[in-house]
């Protein structure tokens, strides 16, 4: 039985005379390309304005590894770790590290959070690439219908990635995981030390979730610098970009 192919088209971003490439095959990947630049700029200025040769940068929900990318073009001598459990997700995010050449950032198909090493269900909301809104455990609460696929996945915490597995601190560190990202910063106390800049995606229309996460971050000597400005609500929830820096820097 003959199957469908599906059209591969290769895009490049680029940002201030510097390019990238990326592996699209559907309409979500070539959104997410062609938005770059617009969708999250405050992304893209905190990146360029943080990227250091001695950068360890964290890229928590990576998705096709658009923001990895851009970092690594940036500062090649940089550590990029990028985390994307989805299946989809992760095998496109390997190829645009490869199709670049970049041997400076390593891909991890681990959703961070909870305790130790341990084995869970990411509930899926669509199988294309370049999708969101999955979630641990159960259906995200940024989606409307219930999960096409419920994919086995290991979770761990930061914490433990760190302290029993010797992966690298981050110094720079980027949480968008449409619903799990107090989880992950409850689970990351001890590494926040380390840390000089966050940035991570909430609900602004959640006072518990953004007061939780006002909570830990100030109780680890951040303060808040900027909050993104979007408008547009996914499931009446408003995602926006809270960036966090040093206290005393």
């Amino acid at each position: 039985m003959a199957t469908a192919q599906q059209s591969l088209d290769t895009h490049s971003i680029e940002v201030d005379g510097q390019a990238f490439l990326v592996h699209c095959s559907n309409q979500m990947e070539k959104m997410r390309a062609g938005s770059f630049m617009t969708k999250e700029p405050e992304t893209v200025r905190w990146l360029k304005a943080e990227m250091r040769a001695n950068t360890v940068f964290w890229d928590v929900g990576a998705n096709l590894g658009l923001f990895s990318l851009y970092a690594a073009t940036l500062q090649s001598k940089a550590r990029i770790l990028a985390f994307e459990p989805a299946a989809h997700n992760y095998a496109r995010l390997c190829e645009n590290i490869a199709i670049n050449g970049f041997h400076n950032v390593l891909p991890f198909s681990v959703a961070l959070g909870g305790d130790k090493l341990a084995f869970a269900e990411l509930h899926l909301s669509k199988l294309e690439a370049g999708s969101s809104i999955h979630h641990v455990g159960a259906k995200s609460p940024w989606a409307i219908d219930e999960a096409v696929f419920r994919q086995p996945c290991v979770t761990i915490s930061v914490d433990s990635m760190v302290l029993d597995h010797g992966f690298p601190a981050p110094t720079l560190l980027k949480i968008d995981v449409d619903g799990l990202e107090l989880d992950i910063l409850r689970t990351a106390k001890t590494v926040l030390s380390k840390v000089q800049s966050i940035l991570v995606e909430l609900d602004a229309n959640d006072s518990f979730e953004t007061s939780g996460a006002s909570e830990i971050l100030i109780g680890c000597g951040f303060a808040l610098s900027e909050t993104s400005s979007r408008q547009k609500t996914i499931n009446s929830k408003l995602p926006r970009n809270y960036i966090w820096n040093r206290a005393d820097s």
